[in-house]
């Protein structure tokens, strides 16, 4: 690399070019803009040699991905994509092409100058020739600040051949995922085999040879299933599968428990995918309503009413994807034809009751039924869950704390004006 490194920005958007062009004189080094990829081919021509490029990928006159595609292999350079377009797709094309790193917009300055150090410390590095993307669908849909890690750490895995821990509650889709990048990756051709932990890993094992084996809740493997999958891999022949693994759980906790080989989580956490929940992605909830309504009704156009989705957002989602999919079904059916999917189509538990913004007697507010479904979500992922009595018994004796601080912690006056046992309440906040 020469003394002052030469960074190419092909961004057509004027504002965010001279941001990232004072990005690049932060880091020591200059650049050249160029708004179009017809220009940005005229500039590697004429005003070379660069050492790095940043890349969008949303140009008025090609996609930034078939320029970068398009350009000799000898001539790509280290590169950067920042994009609006931040979907799945486009971050796995983009890692098979060679580019560095992957940054959807509004661009996140802090991590983006830190790959631009990077890219300008280490100098181009070789590239290998691209591949076509499957044309298996995306994993996810959206455009969610959740969703946006999600995507490079997909791509990141998908230009891999380690093995890969994914990781997501209930129903976040960490199947789909895993197959998302078995069909990506670099055995892709292979056998690829799925189990469950307590099904029969000796043959899966063998039958995925050369391939993908993917092993659905990893944390729930016997010592004797770890032990033969470390065996495999300390053996580390030439047909060992590439090992996919997901769990709903934290590994590290189970390791610290001791039910978990702690040289083996090492083994399998080589990458990490953590799908966020539903919840955490609620501003995804109206096109993920649309796409589950075209899986079910394939033909029709459906569309959720504006009350609908008021509905579906003030749920907390405990089994997220999923459950928004059986949710979307049972609508479809219960609507019997209707274009518009409206409140009294959902489920009884979704369609009647409580609506968000509703306040009055025996109608709890809304953030405050996001708060408790979200702890009773967060507790009922422990194992094992607690029991119903436990929770309440937690829940009321909190109510009972805050109660006794209104009435100034006289226990007694509280008892008498609200009409209650002053021993039960003793007991339910373990004063006894």
């Amino acid at each position: 690399m020469s003394a002052v490194a030469k960074i190419l920005i092909v961004e057509d958007e004027r504002a965010l070019a001279l941001a990232l062009a004072a990005a690049v004189r932060q880091c020591g080094a200059v650049s050249e803009v160029a708004p179009t990829a017809a220009q940005a081919r005229r500039r590697l021509m004429e005003a070379g040699p660069f050492d790095g490029m940043i890349l969008d990928i949303g140009l008025p006159d090609q996609n930034g991905l078939d320029f970068l595609a398009g350009l000799p292999e000898s001539g790509r350079l280290p590169t950067l994509v920042v994009t609006a377009h931040g979907g799945i797709e486009n971050a796995i094309a983009a890692r098979r092409i060679g580019v560095r790193e992957f940054f959807p917009k509004p661009l996140d300055f802090t991590a983006f100058s830190a790959a631009l150090v990077s890219l300008i410390g280490e100098g181009p590095a070789p590239v290998g020739p691209g591949d076509n993307p499957s044309d298996e669908g995306p994993a996810f849909i959206g455009a969610a600040a959740a969703m946006r890690p999600v995507f490079q750490q997909i791509a990141h895995a998908c230009a891999s051949d380690e093995p890969v821990m994914i990781r997501g509650g209930t129903g976040t889709g960490k199947t789909r995922v895993a197959h998302l990048i078995a069909s990506q990756s670099g055995r892709q051709d292979g056998p690829r085999v799925r189990v469950e932990a307590n099904g029969d890993l000796g043959t899966a094992l063998e039958r995925a040879r050369g391939g993908v084996l993917v092993i659905e809740d990893v944390l729930a493997l016997d010592a004797v299933g770890q032990g033969l999958i470390m065996s495999r891999l300390d053996a580390a022949g030439a047909g060992l599968p590439r090992i996919l693994a997901t769990s709903a759980a934290d590994p590290r906790e189970a390791v610290e428990r001791g039910d978990f080989r702690s040289d083996l989580y090492y083994r399998l956490q080589v990458l990490e995918v953590r799908l966020p929940l539903l919840r955490e992605r609620i501003e995804d909830l109206p096109v993920l309503t649309d796409y589950f309504a075209g899986q079910v009704a394939p033909g029709r156009r459906l569309e959720a009413s504006a009350a609908t989705l008021k509905r579906l957002a003030a749920h907390d989602w405990p089994g997220n994807l999923r459950e928004l999919r059986n949710v979307v079904s049972y609508a479809v059916t219960a609507g019997a034809g209707a274009r518009r999917l409206e409140p009294a189509h959902l489920p009884a538990y979704l369609g009647v009751g409580r609506v968000a913004g509703m306040s009055g007697p025996g109608v709890l507010p809304d953030e405050l039924c996001r708060e408790l479904s979200r702890w009773a979500g967060d507790r009922l992922q422990s194992d094992p869950p607690p029991s119903y009595d436990e929770l309440s018994e937690i829940l009321e004796a909190e109510l009972i704390r805050e109660l006794l601080r209104r009435f100034d912690g006289k226990l007694a006056r509280m008892a008498a004006e609200m009409k209650a046992n002053r021993a039960t309440l003793r007991r339910k906040l373990r004063m006894e």
